[in-house]
């Protein structure tokens, strides 16, 4: 047990509550996830839409408060739920090992919930990074950037939905609230309707971007 776990977990009391937070913030960012997708396909709507939407949040300053908050739930939702991800390369190989020998749907979704969020981690880093360097936001900014690293942002968008949607099935199995079959399947549904919705705006952005 590393450092980081034993001062999270050194009581079943503590555990519960780092598990809440877990939870909390988890739904936080899928919800946000979620809303964010909704908000950018305003561009099917067209450029006039898009940019009075980015407009209004900035008038009413909803993104400069969102996203600082956003940032630190993300952050707050890195430390808590990667307390139980193995830091050394052993013990991944062991991890990996077992997952295999198992062949148990779950653990696998556990396995590539790990490589999702590493890889969100650092995709969205960016993401932030150069929308906060080309802002404010607005529609032909948009296109040129998606323009210019499509394969970065379909990468992002399979990582990120993938991993909200099966890390709420993980939670709503683990706390025992519905069904694993009846969530899981509502969940997968979602998740195909937000990447499709995901892939048509970035077409439109692409569109849009070559218009230019």
């Amino acid at each position: 047990m590393n450092t980081q776990e034993k001062l999270l977990t050194r009581n079943p009391r503590a555990d519960m509550l780092v598990d809440l937070v877990e939870l909390a913030s988890g739904i936080l960012l899928v919800g946000f996830l979620w809303t964010h997708m909704l908000f950018v396909a305003a561009i099917l709507l067209g450029v006039t839409t898009f940019d009075r939407l980015s407009a209004f949040l900035d008038e009413y300053y909803l993104s400069y408060i969102g996203i600082p908050f956003i940032l630190l739930v993300a952050l707050v939702h890195i430390v808590v739920a990667g307390r139980r991800i193995p830091n050394k390369w052993k013990e991944q190989r062991i991890i990996l090992r077992h997952s295999k020998m198992l062949g148990h749907t779950d653990t696998w979704i556990w396995v590539f919930q790990t490589i999702t969020g590493m890889a969100i981690l650092v995709l969205a880093g960016i993401h932030v990074w150069m929308v906060l360097t080309g802002w404010p936001i607005r529609a032909v900014t948009s296109a040129g950037r998606i323009q210019s690293f499509l394969w970065f942002y379909i990468i992002l968008l399979l990582a990120g939905e993938y991993h909200a949607g099966f890390g709420l099935y993980r939670q709503f199995v683990k706390w025992g609230w519905i069904n694993r079959h009846t969530i899981g399947a509502v969940l997968k549904t979602i998740t195909v309707i937000i990447v499709a919705l995901g892939a048509v705006t970035l077409w439109a952005f692409m569109r849009l971007g070559g218009a230019q």
